[in-house]
């Protein structure tokens, strides 16, 4: 049975890009959020789930677009730190086997994504109950379907590049690979008991909106004492709509331009 995902869905129309990085496919913000919105709850749909906007000074026009849709509409004067401490306080009230989707709205998803990832969720145990050993290093990593599971959607291209790539675990599901991955920004899913396991260090990473102290307090890398494993897909099931930085292999233009095709 699948879990209830509880999306947190953080969003802006005043600022165009945090990093002023260029929007792919010549999107301006507004439609670039409709985009994003419609793609994830197109692909959440056939699961059971519980959406808040997250708005911070969102324009009549996005508003209205919002109220269309079966959410929980807020629209706060927040800033991008108290925008987060505020998602991880919503987090923090989702039930122990619950799911929190916390999502900026500048991420595109695949019609697919939910379905990769609700079976990922049931089939934990059976994916990650392999018991691989590495000679290498000497170390047994039994049981590591008993830890704290975060997923990030997307699948970054520097991960590709010999500077940034780590070491990893990889896992075969149904439908893709999972790698172990050690680095986030502030997508990602978790169960409502690991957000408040781990209360502590969300709520640290909130000042400067600092992604890096999250990603190296939260993940495990070569060991896991008292850390989360974190899994990206590969293909990734999302990418952030930013020219430089979106997800190998998927054919972003023709998701993007389809949703616009039937709006």
């Amino acid at each position: 049975m699948s879990p209830t995902y509880h999306v947190i869905f953080r969003t802006c129309d005043v600022v165009h890009s945090v990093h002023n990085t260029p929007r792919p496919f010549g999107l301006d913000k507004r439609t670039l959020i409709k985009v994003c919105f419609k793609s994830l709850y197109a692909s959440l749909a056939p699961y059971p789930h519980k959406i808040t906007i997250l708005g911070d000074r969102l324009s009549p026009e996005i508003q209205e677009f919002f109220k269309s849709y079966p959410v929980t509409l807020l629209n706060e004067e927040l800033g991008n730190d108290n925008s987060i401490r505020r998602a991880f306080e919503l987090a923090l009230e989702v039930p122990d086997n619950d799911w929190a989707y916390i999502c900026e709205d500048d991420y595109l998803h695949t019609p697919q994504a939910f379905l990769w990832i609700d079976d990922l969720i049931q089939n934990k145990q059976e994916y990650l109950g392999k018991k691989p050993w590495n000679q290498a290093i000497r170390l047994n990593y039994s049981k590591l379907y008993t830890h704290p599971l975060v997923i990030h959607p997307p699948d970054y291209p520097d991960r590709y590049r010999s500077r940034y790539m780590r070491y990893g675990l990889i896992f075969l599901s149904k439908f893709c690979h999972w790698r172990q991955i050690s680095n986030t920004t502030f997508t990602f899913l978790m169960e409502g008991k690991t957000a408040r396991r781990y209360k502590s260090i969300l709520m640290r990473s909130v000042k400067g909106a600092d992604d890096g102290y999250l990603s190296r307090k939260l993940y495990g890398g070569l060991t896991f004492r008292n850390k989360a494993i974190c899994l990206s897909p590969i293909p990734g099931v999302a990418t952030h709509m930013h020219d430089g930085v979106m997800t190998p292999l998927v054919d972003w233009q023709k998701i993007a331009d389809e949703i616009l095709r039937t709006s």
